[in-house]
């Protein structure tokens, strides 16, 4: 699937990239992990109530916080080259790599939630644990490679397992915490606050409907960390930057970092530990859907709408799936259509011109099939949605409640 771009100024980088670290935590044996240690109350004396806050955090559940590392195969000379032309080829092969990324444990049988952007590609992985000089192998146990959420576990029993919290009830200016291994320094903590929860801008793939915002720092090794709120509870992973570089691959802190809430994250958990590497059509068969299938008019040359009358922008419904939400709720599919060359393809394809326009979705504009998919994905079981739809030159409502498999 495209990922789709921040233009312009912007470049979403990724908090792989080089720097691709985790972190697992030492254990040995079965059972349930220790309590997380607290620190005397002596040692706070002196210090503000954030700053204790923030000491008391690291020390509890940092230890929780895992550094891991990836390594990627590199590219072998083909079989048929003989020996002697080895250098020529050498400059344009893909030589081993090693990702270092971040993780944490989330079960005392050692399994532990990164990023599938830190594991991706990798033929071994193994883990460093706080203060422990030893590595450890750890193996892919599930992935939902279309929301960036990968499942580990190593052999280890862990000091310490992180608890979830609720990323819906996040507050806009509340306390963001971040532990990770940034450009490969160890466990390193910041802070910032909760900057936004928004739609997604396009940070990491298209359906992960909504992201975390904070200006708590992160960086390339911070991939796949917990950001987590006052309590020490995870709230989200630490996903993806701005960098106003505008360079892909030269990622600079910004104040502007993007979180995987883990609300998401925990209804996947399951699956994954399950073992289930979880493809895009399972991910979407999942998601509330309207029956729909979308062209956004951007897509279609200037010449082409001014000819049929078609606004300028919005998503021109092809086809409605029959006994869907969107046929029960009367929305119509195209029945004339007109060939156009794919421009990346250079294929021909068939384009329905006359079928509905979809305007807003509860007042949100939509330009792109994204828009319309995280605004679903955000709706609850059975909630409703109010289509602004255009037809043949009309504006009217349509009120429709999409569900799971259509």
């Amino acid at each position: 699937m495209n990922k789709a771009k921040v233009a312009a100024l912007f470049a979403v980088v990724a908090l792989g990239g080089t720097f691709l670290w985790w972190a697992l935590e030492r254990a040995d044996g079965q059972g349930s992990p220790p309590p997380p240690p607290s620190l005397p109350t002596s040692a706070l004396q002196g210090l503000l109530p954030d700053e204790a806050n923030t000491v008391e955090i690291a020390a509890k559940y940092g230890p929780g916080v895992v550094l891991v590392q990836s390594f990627i195969p590199g590219q072998a000379l083909p079989q048929n080259v003989p020996p002697q032309f080895a250098p020529f080829f050498a400059p344009f092969l893909q030589p081993p790599q090693v990702g270092t990324g971040s993780g944490f444990f989330v079960d005392a049988e050692g399994h532990i939630l990164t990023n599938f952007h830190v594991v991706q590609g990798a033929d071994r992985l193994q883990v460093r644990l706080q203060g422990d000089p030893k590595t450890y192998p750890a193996k892919l146990v599930g992935s939902v490679p279309a929301l960036d959420l990968a499942l580990l576990k190593v052999e280890v029993k862990p000091p310490v397992v992180l608890p979830l919290g609720d990323s819906d009830k996040l507050l806009v200016g509340q306390k963001a915490i971040a532990i990770g291994n940034p450009f490969g320094l160890e466990f390193t903590v910041t802070t910032g606050v909760i900057s936004a929860i928004r739609q997604n801008p396009g940070a990491v793939d298209p359906l992960v409907p909504k992201l975390i915002q904070t200006d708590t720092p992160i960086n390339p090794g911070n991939s796949g960390g917990p950001l987590l709120d006052s309590r020490g509870q995870v709230v989200g992973i630490n996903t993806a930057i701005l960098s106003p570089t505008g360079q892909v691959g030269a990622p600079q802190y910004s104040g502007i970092g993007f979180a995987i809430p883990i609300n998401l994250v925990k209804e996947w958990l399951p699956t994954m530990k399950a073992g289930k590497q979880v493809s895009e059509a399972e991910v979407l068969a999942k998601r509330p859907r309207l029956g729909v299938e979308v062209l956004p008019l951007s897509a279609l040359p200037p010449n082409l709408r001014a000819q049929y009358g078609l606004p300028d922008q919005g998503l021109l419904v092809q086809r409605v799936s029959p006994g869907s939400p969107a046929a029960q709720a009367g929305l119509r599919g195209a029945t004339r259509f007109v060939s156009l060359a794919d421009p990346s393809t250079g294929q021909t394809v068939q384009v329905g011109v006359d079928g509905d326009v979809l305007l807003e979705a509860d007042g949100r504009p939509l330009d792109q099939a994204p828009d319309l998919q995280n605004l679903l994905a955000n709706l609850k079981p059975g909630q409703p949605v109010t289509l602004k739809v255009w037809r043949q030159g009309k504006t009217l409502e349509v009120r429709v409640t999409p569900r799971q498999g259509q």
